[in-house]
């Protein structure tokens, strides 16, 4: 079956990338920041990404974005770390590292393909969350760490920051072409009424609310556990689907990942939520959303991963590795109406 990209979305999740070896990294490496260790692949959707270790200088990713990517949008991304950097030193993200010319980023040909962008940042040391054992103190202070680096942004702005993204929940009904590649009926028909419901609770009310650049990815993947103490952050990982969007969407995509345990299905959520709220309380009409967000969010994830699975087989590992507590959260979550989910975060998500 062929698998073409939904139309109005870009190019870099619809073609894949030539691929970068080890060698090239480790060249790239040498030749423009002067730097010599070992380099090892790391996983990603869009860009090769590379964990570098050297030799007295600390340790890095090696950043080879896809040849796609505007020059303006890994900008975006370098600025906004400066920025969270400036405002709140505190908060663990990676700093960008200049090459031997002083540059943020320039472009390289690898291998013979169109020039590619290239950046260093930090590596951020620690247990990936996806791999820490979860805790009802996890689930709080994930939120606190979530609406730290949204006030750590607040106050930044940038061009690329109205880039049509195929992750912004907002579009999720544009994903519906997708539905062709999930193969189980039931399933489809699933993230249909998901999508129905937000088209009818969510979408009308999204205009009216409250908007910035957030990060807009805070899932299992890309945040950093402390590895002696699981239940602290000790960082959050790739900006690349910052986007200028509600408040609301940028919490609804962090509390989809704190999976639904014995009990309540949105328990952990709501625990998230909270310590979210200690932070930057939320508004009447962002809780009464809440919940259809985090529903639209598991369908884009259901949506985008099985159309990605058949169009780049070799990645179909990587790209369903969470399609099992995807389908199971939304099975939890189906049985509750919009109205009843809503009550339950008015009674449990409230800061102590």
């Amino acid at each position: 079956m062929n698998a073409p990209v939904p139309g109005g979305f870009g190019e870099t999740l619809a073609e894949d990338a030539p691929d970068v070896s080890i060698a090239d990294a480790l060249a790239i490496l040498r030749r423009h920041y002067g730097l010599t260790g070992s380099a090892r692949p790391l996983p990603g959707e869009r860009d090769h990404n590379f964990h570098i270790q050297t030799e007295g200088e600390g340790e890095f990713v090696l950043k080879v974005s896809h040849p796609a990517e505007e020059a303006g949008f890994t900008d975006f991304q370098n600025k906004a770390l400066d920025h969270i950097l400036a405002v709140d030193p505190t908060l663990p993200v990676p700093s960008v590292r200049k090459s031997l010319e002083g540059e943020v980023q320039f472009t390289v040909s690898v291998g013979g393909s169109a020039p590619r962008i290239i950046r260093l940042v930090t590596y951020m040391p620690g247990q990936l969350l996806s791999r820490s054992p979860t805790s009802a103190a996890q689930d709080r202070n994930l939120g606190i760490f979530l609406a730290r680096l949204g006030r750590a942004l607040r106050g930044f702005f940038h061009p690329a920051a109205g880039s049509d993204l195929l992750w912004d929940i907002r579009k999720v009904a544009k994903t519906r072409p997708m539905l062709a590649y999930i193969a189980d009926a039931g399933h489809r028909a699933m993230v249909e009424r998901v999508i129905d419901a937000f088209e009818e609770h969510a979408a009308p009310v999204i205009p009216s609310l409250r908007a910035q650049i957030v990060h807009n990815d805070m899932n299992s993947y890309n945040v950093v556990m402390d590895a002696s103490r699981p239940e602290v952050v000790s960082g959050i990982l790739d900006f690349g689907d910052m986007i200028h969007s509600p408040l609301i969407c940028d919490l609804a995509i962090g509390a989809v990942y704190r999976w639904p345990a014995e009990g309540h299905p949105l328990a952990p959520a709501a625990r998230f939520v909270a310590g979210y709220q200690s932070v930057q309380p939320l508004e009447a009409e962002e809780i009464g959303i809440l919940f259809d967000l985090i529903r639209a969010r598991l369908a884009l994830i259901a949506n985008i991963a099985s159309w990605q699975a058949e169009r780049f087989p070799a990645k179909r590992d990587y790209v369903l590795r969470l399609i099992t507590e995807v389908w199971t959260s939304l099975e939890r979550l189906d049985g509750l109406s919009s109205a009843e989910a809503r009550r339950y975060f008015l009674d449990h998500s409230n800061p102590e």
